[in-house]
């Protein structure tokens, strides 16, 4: 699963090929949790966006049930999710790096993870637009897969991790060929690094 994670800006920019349209002020977010707003990036550019999504057809903008992670298994039939998967609301979520708290000696210790070496972390997701009476909220959930062998002791399940090449597809493809990267990939290359707690952002 994914319940923070960061995206700080140093980090954004050193992506620009990817990334090209990333906000030159945009602001660092070093602990952004449920509920906050994040950067995203879908087939139309840079937007920002709530995190939880709120599907379209819900009757008030909040709801009773998680909706800040999305299991890619079955997602296409998922009543919160089907919409936007159907319409082809895919959206990338990119992080300097993410934060898990797995249990270690009876105690939960949170960790990092972060690529290993200068490549950037991007992780599937899917946008939502929902509106009512005047009021307008832009919302996106992160998709979990199986977690790769090399970080399944962290959790068993991950955010759908994304590589350069793949981002046309996902973006851009139809939803039969999205479904085909919907699956861990064999190595994550991310390294994990136990810490304190996530940075404030300041």
């Amino acid at each position: 699963m994914c319940g923070a994670f960061e995206q700080h800006n140093k980090a954004m920019h050193e992506w620009a090929a990817i990334l090209h349209d990333w906000p030159d002020d945009a602001a660092s977010r070093l602990n952004i949790r449920p509920s906050l707003t994040a950067g995203t990036i879908d087939a139309e550019g840079y937007r920002e966006r709530s995190w939880s999504l709120l599907p379209r057809w819900a009757k008030e903008p909040k709801l009773k049930f998680s909706t800040f992670n999305a299991r890619a298994e079955g997602i296409e039939n998922k009543p919160a999710f089907r919409d936007a998967w159907k319409r082809s609301q895919r959206c990338v979520v990119p992080a300097s790096r993410y934060f898990e708290w797995p249990t270690i000696d009876g105690k939960k210790q949170c960790h990092a993870l972060a690529p290993q070496t200068d490549r950037a972390l991007l992780l599937g997701g899917l946008w939502e637009i929902w509106e009512a009476e005047g009021e307008r909220k832009e919302t996106f959930t992160i998709i979990t897969t199986a977690a790769s062998p090399d970080i399944a002791w962290i959790h068993h399940r991950s955010p759908l991790i994304l590589f350069p090449g793949e981002l046309n597809c996902w973006l851009s493809g139809s939803p039969e060929d999205a479904a085909k990267l919907l699956q861990p990939k064999a190595e994550s290359g991310l390294g994990a690094q136990a810490i304190d707690s996530p940075a404030k952002t300041t």
